[in-house]
């Protein structure tokens, strides 16, 4: 609150500033200024006119409950608390703050009670326009409806009992896009090529194809990891290049890879190399800025096979064991999943439920029946 004067034309003038907000709602405030007031006693009459006025707009807004803007904080705030009935990576808050803040900021301002199904499609129809795949749109619509859901439950929104986009449906209508995958002869050139130019990268892309581990589980592997003896290596830790610290596996339990010949041999070579180095693999800079698609993708191109991402090779390394015949339930054991649903996809993608099934079809006419019909049309005309 202020009261001050200035001069204007040679006349002295007050003026009213007035600038109201609770401690409890930081983000709710309401202010005012009215000038060319001429005496000082009409100017704190004002100030006190304006106060109330501003006062009762404040608990009017206050009364339809926070803002969206507010409920995002305050989740945040909750999920970083040692308290936090359910533990979040802290990569994971800020992805999700991140993401409302960009794709809800229409709504931030506003009461999150009063966000309705209209603002929903708002929200959608422009992540469609800027061309965002079905698969992300999921990911934000679920996002919105925790961290909703989370408000209504700790009396944040007042007087809803549902999320905005509860019910809601999106457009399906485009087709879902077949992840870039190598096939075994891509991997054999990926892997030939980086042994023949003895690339930096080979003996990472060598171990992701082995072993199927994560980017982040690769760059955290130390020497202590690997047992020669039983021939396994267990993966029990992950660094997050954008946290900057090693931290549990996704799954956040440890599991164990075994050690095949060809992996055997790649260990050896490196553990050679390695001299007393605590880690695995070598750590370049470009790996330690998180860069590792960007140069699979470049070395891809160089040597005239399809580009694609790092975390691909995971799935390379699932789909070649599945088409090898080995059990789903072994391969989600070695790779740390722990939904039967992401083990289906890439049992959809090797297609070995489809195997064989058209295999009894015989449609085709031989060459020898060619042959014969050759041979009687000649005895006919002759």
């Amino acid at each position: 609150m202020s009261v001050s004067t200035y001069v204007k034309d040679g006349q002295t003038f007050w003026k009213v500033y007035v600038n109201v907000r609770l401690k409890e709602y930081p983000d709710v405030r309401k202010q005012k200024l009215v000038v060319g007031i001429e005496s000082e006693k009409a100017a704190l009459a004002e100030e006190k006119r304006l106060l109330k006025e501003l006062a009762e707009q404040i608990m009017k807004t206050v009364s339809r409950g926070n803002t969206w803007e507010t409920v995002i904080y305050k989740w945040e705030e909750a999920m970083n608390s040692e308290k936090a009935y359910y533990r979040y990576e802290a990569v994971t808050i800020l992805d999700h703050v991140a993401c409302l803040t960009r794709w809800t900021e229409s709504w931030l301002k506003r009461p999150a009670a009063e966000i309705n199904r209209a603002d929903t499609r708002d929200v959608f129809r422009n992540m469609r326009d800027a061309g965002r795949t079905f698969g992300f749109q999921k990911h934000v619509k679920n996002t919105i409806n925790v961290i909703y859901r989370w408000g209504i439950e700790e009396r944040l929104i007042p007087g809803v009992n549902k999320t905005p986009v509860e019910g809601f449906k999106l457009d399906t209508q485009k087709a879902e896009r077949v992840p870039d995958i190598f096939t075994i002869d891509e991997i054999r050139i990926l892997l030939r090529e980086g042994k023949r130019m003895k690339h930096l990268w080979y003996p990472i892309w060598a171990m992701a194809l082995l072993t199927g581990m994560r980017n982040g589980e690769l760059f955290a592997l130390t020497w202590s990891d690997i047992d020669f003896v039983n021939r396994r290596i267990t993966v029990s830790k992950s660094y997050d290049t954008r946290m900057r610290k090693t931290k549990s596996t996704k799954a956040g339990y440890w599991r164990t890879v075994p050690i095949s010949d060809e992996l055997e041999s790649l260990l050896k070579q490196l553990k050679a190399t390695s001299g007393n180095g605590e880690f695995v693999l070598p750590h370049n800079s470009m790996w330690h800025k998180g860069e590792q698609a960007k140069v699979l993708k470049m070395f891809c191109r160089g040597i005239g096979i399809r580009p694609i991402k790092f975390h691909a090779l995971r799935a390379c390394f699932a789909t070649q064991l599945l088409a090898n015949n080995v059990a789903p339930a072994q391969i989600m054991k070695v790779c740390g999943w722990k939904d039967l649903k992401t083990m289906q996809f890439y049992i959809r993608l090797a297609g070995i439920e489809e195997r064989g099934t058209t295999q009894s079809l015989r449609f085709l006419p031989s060459d020898a029946e060619l042959a014969n019909e050759v041979v009687q049309l000649f005895g006919i005309k002759s």
